[in-house]
């Protein structure tokens, strides 16, 4: 008896040594997120309403806020820009997608860049003015089958990774922890700070135009889809996660501080007017506190080096 009970023990304790912070998220977090995203953009593409759109753009935003698919394979290290290209163009896509509508040309044809490709120019499609016509509906289509075709890769690549991890732990945690640095200092920088005037770049110049989703307006269902993405991370889960991996490392007071800013964040935006960056400086303080709390607080306690962001691009 005490030999069979100290086989239980032993391999309970093997289980819980071999269990793995990322290939616990991508199990329980990233795989599930991307098929909802595949399963919100499908449904939109039978049926092209506002609060469909607004469905699949907060499915994504939440695949993109933790991608690890380009860690993990190179290969797939542009897909986030086939997808969504939001801060990262340099050319006037709206001025571009107004002749795509107009061309008679067949829709594939006139989709041919990778741009036109994107859910900005889905967005353009559905909401440049109140009505989608047949041709809209017709790229639409097109448009959506790119999107869900790179999903269906970056699902591709987590199942692999979650069935043979090729990484080891160290590299692997990194990930996690650079990850939401790297989501959490866009979040401030490019999604709340160009538009409220208070990141540098437009510093004093308040803008709603530049918002991410300023057509549909739903850039702050953007930034609330991000924010519930970060906390899936963050907060305390039945399996092995992140958090469990922070207790570890003795930064439990760091991540109580790192939950409590994302909450903050999301009652912060819900004081505003529906998409409205005016007075928005009280929500990129909180945007720039959660940063903080990641990057200046959390990272150092877990003893991880983070890496150097680009204010203009990735």
């Amino acid at each position: 008896m005490k030999k069979v009970l100290f086989l239980v023990v032993l391999l309970s304790t093997m289980v819980f040594a071999n269990e793995r912070v990322l290939v616990n998220v991508l199990k329980n977090v990233s795989i599930p997120n991307v098929q909802t995203a595949i399963d919100n953009a499908k449904i939109l593409q039978k049926d092209t309403n506002a609060q469909n759109f607004t469905n699949f753009l907060k499915s994504w935003k939440k695949v993109e806020a933790l991608y690890f698919a380009g860690d993990i394979d190179e290969n797939y290290a542009d897909i986030p820009r086939y997808i969504d290209i939001f801060n990262n163009l340099k050319e006037d896509l709206g001025s571009q997608m107004k002749r795509v509508v107009e061309s008679k040309d067949d829709a594939k044809v006139a989709l041919f860049k990778n741009s036109f490709k994107t859910i900005n120019a889905l967005e353009y499609v559905l909401f440049n003015d109140k009505d989608i016509s047949k041709r809209e509906k017709e790229l639409s289509v097109v448009i959506l089958d790119s999107i869900i075709a790179h999903l269906e890769n970056v699902k591709k690549v987590y199942e692999i990774y979650v069935a043979t991890p090729t990484k080891d732990e160290k590299w692997e945690n990194s990930l996690v922890i650079n990850t939401l640095i790297a989501s959490s200092y866009r979040l401030k920088e490019w999604r709340i700070g160009n538009s409220s005037g208070n990141a540098g770049k437009f510093k004093n110049d308040p803008k709603n135009e530049r918002a991410e989703y300023f057509l549909s307006q739903n850039s702050f269902e953007a930034i609330d889809a991000i924010l519930e993405a970060h906390k899936q991370i963050v907060e305390k889960n039945k399996y092995y996660d992140f958090a469990s991996y922070a207790m570890d490392k003795g930064a439990s007071i760091e991540l109580l501080t790192v939950i409590e800013k994302i909450k903050q964040t999301q009652e912060e935006l819900k004081k505003l007017k529906k998409d409205d960056f005016i007075n928005a400086g009280a929500l990129f303080n909180s945007a720039k506190d959660l940063h903080n709390a990641y990057y200046l607080s959390l990272i150092g306690q877990l003893s991880v080096t983070g890496k150097i962001l680009d204010a203009d691009g990735d």
